[in-house]
């Protein structure tokens, strides 16, 4: 009997908390009241760059969403009706919820009555934090990022020769903006705000007189992946007319909308500068000069004139240049800063060598590079024929760094001819090392599984910070830098990147740097997925599709969807892609003999079509227009280029005959 009754209490206690937790809660709370606020964005009087952002983008989308403006106001005015407490002020305290008692990246959304909280870790402007020294992978100093922007400009609530426009700085991308990772997260969620490229134009919202948010539920969390950077193609012809050409000031928008940035890191190659600083004088970077030391420099090689790839290498087993590398590394780990072109940031210090293998004659150098002299797999891009020299190399610096800097770690990329990991050698536990993956060109199926092997050694024991460099610029850049011009079919790669993504958060993979960003649907999905791996693919392309294109979202659909499966399916290629251990890109004959073919594009034809035919309103007709021409019109133009030189070709050969 005693234990029924204690059970009893025990379930009446457990009630009652349930009871209390929900009541601290609300359900339901008002925000917008048929067209007429009932809420007030409150900030402190000292907001941070980012509060300041957050509290204007609230702003801004309840607007559009129901035509209300929301007041903003500072903690020190008398506060009516709902409060969206956005960033740390006195009211947060008082709830012991302060700022920098979260996580970096970390942010919280919390529902009392009447009162919406939204915060996370914020960077402060001080003197100390405006002096911290960082440069990332493209050679991008991190307060070059706390960008000047008109935010009406911005927004397209103001032209450019508007003299009201508000002024703002934009959070770095590397800082930490928790806040403004809450109020996005907070829109996206709870207002069904979806960014799909910049500008108001590729802004979706549901419009409504009366705003409630409805939750009981808290959420305290950061994105998985933890960096997501990389070098930025807005320009490209495809992305920039599937966007409608924004303006810059909308782009850098966009790209805290897509929590772009995040932890600290960086890697590329990182000793270009010790021609300038190590051998003869240059007379356009007199300042780099310091000293001449010809043992730093490959023997029996000699510079190029390429500006990036051609740099002479250097004796990568000269004791004297791996205490130059260390002293750099501690250099910038004490706030002494970097010379010349040297990436380093946060916690790590970048250490990779020029992008050529015109490797040392010398014979310790040439005794290592002998190891590794069969380790390839056929005519692949990445292979392990450097791997053992180039990460004695690595190792070496790391081994002398960690005597000084124990917590700190050298940065390098498994990349083209040391991609493969050592099997026989350790790698020094303050490496840091990111392996280069081209998943676009996952197509080849040998590439694939040459790439996901030497993958799978690096991640594997979990024993160092993982990072990616991952190539989303192929095939469209090769068409900008190879001669004659010509125009790719797209590689719209949707399912592939998703399950790349989820595979790179089981294996732990920190951050990924993008070379290249991808075009409108495989950049919005992929920054989905960084932030939360678990998200379902089909049902965040669903969603792209209908809430872009309404009516028009079946046939628009299905014409990504085949352009996609074309893509991605090794059958539609020549034999010896799938046959054969090699390094394959698309090209102009594989782009229009076998994936655009006429009737691919008489079916894509067809798609585009019914989609105009279909699109209802003037924002749909839009959407429409901006891929028929960055995409389909790209393509028709594409194909008719190779069939006119097809034409020319088989005309100057009837004529030699």
């Amino acid at each position: 009997m005693f234990s029924i009754r204690l059970t009893s209490l025990i379930v009446f206690l457990f009630l009652v908390q349930c009871i209390a937790a929900k009541s601290l809660h609300a359900a339901e709370i008002l925000l917008v009241k048929e067209g007429r606020s009932v809420a007030t964005i409150v900030t402190d009087v000292n907001a941070t760059d980012s509060v300041t952002l957050a509290a204007m983008e609230l702003q801004y989308h309840i607007k559009k969403i129901t035509g209300a403006t929301l007041p903003i106001a500072s903690e020190n005015k008398v506060i009516e009706g709902t409060r969206i407490l956005v960033g740390e002020s006195d009211e947060t305290r008082k709830l012991g919820i302060n700022a920098q008692d979260f996580a970096p990246q970390e942010y919280l959304i919390r529902f009392l009555p009447n009162t919406i909280i939204l915060i996370g870790r914020e960077w402060i402007n001080n003197e100390i934090n405006r002096k911290e020294i960082g440069v990332d992978a493209t050679f991008t100093n991190i307060a070059d990022y706390r960008k000047n922007v008109n935010y009406d400009l911005a927004t397209e609530q103001a032209t450019a020769t508007d003299p009201n426009g508000r002024n703002i700085t934009l959070p770095g991308i590397y800082d930490d903006q928790g806040t403004c990772y809450a109020a996005y997260d907070f829109l996206e969620r709870f207002c069904n705000v979806r960014w799909f490229g910049p500008g108001l134009l590729n802004t979706t919202y549901p419009v409504r007189s009366t705003l409630i948010i409805d939750s009981n539920t808290d959420i305290r969390r950061s994105p998985v992946i933890k960096t997501r950077f990389g070098s930025l193609t807005p320009e490209w012809p495809i992305i920039k007319n599937q966007w409608g050409s924004p303006s810059p000031q909308a782009v850098e928008l966009f790209w805290r909308r897509m929590r772009l940035g995040g932890e600290k890191w960086s890697t590329n190659h990182s000793l270009m500068s010790y021609c300038d600083r190590f051998g003869k004088k240059n007379p356009a970077k007199p300042e780099l000069f310091e000293r001449e030391c010809p043992e730093f420099f490959a023997q029996g090689q000699a510079a190029k004139k390429d500006a990036f790839t051609g740099f002479q290498q250097l004796c990568y087993t000269n004791p004297e240049l791996v205490k130059q590398v260390v002293q750099d590394a501690r250099d910038y780990f004490d706030g002494k800063g970097v010379k010349g072109s040297q990436p380093a940031i946060g916690n790590y210090f970048v250490v990779q060598p020029h992008d050529n293998a015109n490797w040392c004659k010398c014979d310790a150098c040439q005794k290592l590079l002998a190891i590794d002299a069969n380790n390839t797999r056929g005519e692949h891009f990445n292979t392990g024929l450097a791997s053992h020299y180039w990460f004695n190399f690595v190792n070496a610096v790391a081994r002398e760094l960690r005597k000084t800097h124990p917590d700190k770690y050298i940065a390098t990329s498994a990349y083209w001819v040391y991609a493969y990991k050592p099997d026989d050698m350790e790698i020094e536990s303050n490496v840091s090392v990111s392996p280069c993956l081209q998943p676009r060109n996952y197509w080849a199926p040998l590439i694939k599984q040459n790439e996901m092997d030497f993958y799978k050694k690096w991640v594997e024991k979990k024993d160092r910070p993982i990072y990616l460099w991952n190539y989303y610029d192929f095939p469209e850049e090769l068409t900008m830098t190879q001669s004659p011009p010509w125009k790719c079919f797209p590689g719209f790669s949707a399912h592939l990147l998703a399950d790349q993504i989820k595979m790179y958060a089981r294996d732990g993979v920190r951050g990924v740097f993008l070379c290249g960003m991808g075009e409108q649907v495989d950049f919005y999905i992929t920054m989905k997925l960084y932030d939360d791996p678990s998200r379902d693919i089909d049902q965040l392309l669903d969603e792209f599709f209908d809430w872009h294109f309404g009516a028009a979202s079946k046939p628009m659909h299905e014409f990504y969807t085949y352009i996609e499966q074309t893509f991605n399916d090794a059958n539609n290629y020549p034999a010896e892609v799938r046959m054969k251990e090699k390094q394959f890109h698309q090209n102009e004959e594989i782009a229009w003999k076998y994936l655009g073919t006429t009737e691919r594009m008489d079916k894509l034809e067809s798609l585009i079509k019914t989609a105009q035919q279909e699109a209802k309103t003037d924002i749909e007709k839009k959407h429409v227009a901006q891929w028929k021409t960055g995409v389909w019109d790209y393509m028709v133009d594409g194909r008719n280029l190779y069939l006119q030189r097809q034409k020319e070709l088989n005309a100057q050969a009837e004529r030699k005959q």
